[in-house]
């Protein structure tokens, strides 16, 4: 009696044939592949802050993104800083520097406590990468005598800087807010302590319109420490070293007299 072959050839019929199996692991790793490559590209872009999370500000610092892993393909458009949900700075050429390169972050200026400060690296086709930090700020004392009142000075024509009065003002956020005599504007974050020690670290670009970020010099302005003092009811600056603005120093040292 010959072998009953018919369940058999049923059976090896029933399996998938080699070409079906070759074509489904194909879709597999194609499947696979482009996950990965999804994956990946999600992942490559990154940014991260030079403020860590926590941190305790109490001088103004410098705050600046990093941003790692952009395709040739897809350049940066701009990096956003924002502060408590805010965007306060946008930049769009590295270095990616808040409030213009080579200038700081001024603690002061916000209000002492917690905030957030968040970096958004956006590119050209609109993916981003995002990091954030949630910080503790302090707020310096400002003197009582320089609070709550302006001072001017009177520029002779020919001089270095427009003829006419200059104005300024401290403000307890650490801005000395300046009006010059020919109808600019101006920032200068400052902390100054009672025994007449007054640090000035340059202007605070991101809290006034665009046409009123003039600052003394061409070149970011550096740290410099200068003196106040009262006499009588003149208030007299005078610069304590070297500084790389020549400009601010011209400007600040000398005798201001309270506005009336």
């Amino acid at each position: 009696m010959s072998p009953d072959r018919s369940s058999r050839l049923g059976n090896i019929r029933g399996r998938p044939s080699f070409p079906s199996v070759a074509a489904l692991v194909a879709i597999l790793l194609v499947n696979a592949c482009a996950g990965a490559s999804g994956n990946a590209g999600a992942a490559q872009l990154r940014v991260t802050s030079s403020i860590a999370d926590r941190a305790v500000l109490a001088a103004p610092v410098p705050w600046t993104a990093t941003v790692t892993g952009v395709s040739a393909s897809d350049a940066i458009d701009r990096v956003d800083f924002s502060i408590d949900g805010s965007i306060a700075w946008t930049e769009r050429n590295a270095p990616y520097t808040f409030n213009d390169d080579g200038y700081l972050l001024i603690n002061a200026v916000l209000p002492p406590g917690s905030h957030v400060l968040e970096i958004d690296a956006v590119t050209a086709s609109g993916a981003d990468a995002k990091t954030d930090a949630t910080v503790t700020t302090t707020r310096p004392p400002v003197p009582n005598e320089l609070l709550d009142k302006a001072f001017v000075r009177y520029r002779p024509a020919g001089g270095p800087t427009p003829a006419g009065e200059w104005r300024i003002e401290f403000d307890v956020d650490g801005v000395i807010r300046i009006n010059d005599a020919g109808g600019g504007r101006a920032t200068e974050a400052f902390i100054a302590t009672s025994d007449g020690g007054l640090t000035l670290y340059g202007p605070t670009n991101w809290i006034v319109p665009e046409s009123d970020r003039d600052g003394f010099c061409d070149e970011p302005e550096n740290i410099v420490k200068m003196h106040w003092e009262f006499r009588g009811t003149d208030l007299v600056i005078s610069a304590v070293g070297t500084d790389n603005c020549n400009g601010r120093v011209s400007f600040f040292a000398g005798t201001w007299k309270v506005k009336a």
